[in-house]
């Protein structure tokens, strides 16, 4: 052992007993440390849990023979999020030692929440979620680096895709990195199943002096981590999601607008608007087949602004089809051929 962590780790057991002794649940360690992958030059990874106010007064940071040390509070609270992995520090929770336990109960209230994290980690719907959000977090990453122009910049935020995305990685595996990032690339490598590349890629990013590389291979990273991932989610059944025909009904009446736009643009030869128009029918239908189970009404990928009759064609058969599928399920479009026929009507 390192002897100056181990008196380091004296140390702060005797501030705590001598001085804290009742303000202060658990003094824990993790990293290095515990998990046996210290060097000459590591640190001691160790936090307490405050019982008290007064507690807060114990964190502190110091540097001693050239290594900087870090004794910081984590509330009962955040260690709870530990347990749902509401943040990326599962070997805060999973691989500690316990340095100084102030009641059982307190050691109990521990054990309990590192079960609570066990329970979640074998649940494979909710590591597929916390995954899903893992992956969001990488595609808000991507979305600032390609307004990036700086090496120093886009470097930093590569190094944190690549570190978000073997998170991801690591919570479809229903696991994570039990030694950090001393051995996630050994760890990846060692997973049961990974996306296509993703090592290449991790790699490609580390070793790339070329910008642009570096921004094609995050993508890459992230499109195969997105693949792989929704490969892994199950398709709901399609008893779990009914359509319901009477809103899609009173939809198309609100939408149907937007075909008449379409058709106007594109008989004036208005590509801009057509565009907008078509873009805000597409929308308007991807929610909606969403929402109610239906394939996709695929419209956009028909425009072209030089063949705007095509595109035209195109809203025309998807209106028929739109419509076919409400009325083909017993549901009748109100719909009148004139305005007195509306009139004497209402």
């Amino acid at each position: 052992m390192n002897k100056r962590n181990d008196s380091i780790i004296k140390w702060a057991i005797n501030r705590i007993e001598n001085n804290y002794k009742d303000d202060v649940s658990l003094l824990l360690s993790y990293g290095s440390y515990v998990n046996g992958t210290a060097n000459s030059l590591s640190d001691v990874d160790f936090y307490f849990i405050p019982k008290t106010e007064r507690a807060y007064e114990l964190c502190t940071t110091f540097i001693v023979e050239s290594v900087g040390f870090d004794l910081f509070p984590m509330s009962w609270e955040r260690v709870e999020g530990l347990a749902e992995l509401q943040e990326c520090l599962t070997p805060l929770l999973a691989n500690v030692n316990i340095l100084y336990c102030n009641s059982l109960e307190d050691k109990h209230r521990f054990e309990e929440l590192q079960n609570k994290l066990n329970k979640n980690m074998n649940n494979k719907d909710f590591m597929l979620e916390k995954a899903s959000k893992e992956l969001d977090s990488s595609i808000s990453l991507y979305e600032t680096i390609m307004f990036e122009d700086s090496m120093c910049d886009i470097r930093t935020l590569a190094g944190k895709i690549a570190m978000s995305l073997s998170n991801v990685v690591a919570y479809i595996n229903q696991t994570y990195f039990i030694f950090g990032l001393k051995k996630q690339m050994e760890d990846l490598k060692n997973f049961k199943s990974v996306p296509d590349d993703f090592i290449l890629m991790y790699e490609s990013i580390v070793e790339s002096n070329s910008e642009q590389e570096i921004k094609n291979y995050c993508y890459k990273m992230i499109q195969n981590t997105r693949i792989f991932l929704n490969s892994k989610i199950e398709n709901p059944k399609e008893n779990e999601k009914k359509a319901n025909y009477e809103d899609l009904a009173e939809l198309y009446k609100e939408i149907i607008s937007q075909w008449n736009k379409i058709y106007v643009s594109c008989d004036s030869g208005d590509y801009v608007l057509a565009y907008i128009s078509g873009t805000c029918l597409q929308d308007e239908l991807n929610a909606a087949s969403i929402e109610n189970g239906l394939n996709k009404f695929d419209l956009m990928s028909s425009y072209n602004a030089k063949e705007l009759n095509k595109f035209k064609e195109r809203a025309i058969q998807l209106q028929k089809d739109f419509v076919k599928v409400i009325e083909d399920n017993g549901v009748i479009i109100e719909s009148y051929t004139t305005v007195d026929e509306f009139i004497n009507k209402n």
